[in-house]
């Protein structure tokens, strides 16, 4: 499995790290990663490959068996993080065409009440993001802390039935998961388990 050698861990790792600091405090804004010309295998996708870079290590745990089998043995190798059953995993890599995940999300962890940030989180590969209706997929309706009023959200290649299934699992706050979207263009959009989310098939 190709180690990246064109990925610096602290440089590379930090500026994504503040990309997706500022997507999961802000719900519904939209940011797009510095690019790196890294090479995961085909079921991973890039954007995704960024945030196993930035957030994985040693000490936690992921899974990604919808992928395949290369995109597992790719964050192993250049993360040293472990893969880990669904119910034991801190974060899950899937695509978001992919309404099989919503097993995935019916097992994932909560967190404890005294520790709700073990909760696990979502990277939701998607086709495209944007704030224009012309993207087509779904509208997200955005709601809550980190939102003046309201945000509006295009989600293209997302099925709806894991958001709902993410809802469903979010009703016991502060326990609940967090979920990240990327796009092919390597944007990023996050809901915190605080957020609250209204869904429209367009």
């Amino acid at each position: 499995m190709l180690r990246e050698t064109v990925y610096n861990e602290i440089f590379d790792s930090q500026r994504h790290f503040r990309t997706i600091l500022d997507s999961m405090s802000r719900p519904g804004k939209l940011n797009r990663f510095a690019p790196i010309p890294l090479t995961p295998p085909a079921g991973l996708a890039k954007p995704a490959a960024y945030v196993g870079l930035a957030l994985l290590n040693a000490d936690v745990s992921f899974h990604a068996e919808l992928l395949g089998p290369e995109a597992v043995a790719y964050l192993r190798v250049n993360t040293h993080a472990q893969a880990a059953a669904p119910g034991l995993a801190d974060f899950f890599f899937v695509r978001g065409s992919d309404g099989g995940a919503a097993a995935l999300i019916a097992e994932a962890k909560l967190g404890l009440p005294a520790y709700p940030e073990t909760g696990a989180t979502f990277v939701f590969q998607v086709s495209r993001l944007g704030k224009s209706s012309n993207i087509g997929g779904l509208q997200l309706e955005l709601t809550g802390p980190g939102i003046e009023t309201r945000e509006i959200i295009f989600v293209e290649g997302l099925n709806p039935d894991l958001i709902t299934a993410i809802k469903t699992r979010n009703v016991e706050f502060p326990l609940g998961l967090d979920a990240m979207f990327v796009s092919e263009d390597e944007s990023i959009m996050c809901l915190p388990r605080t957020t609250r989310v209204l869904v429209t098939n367009l």
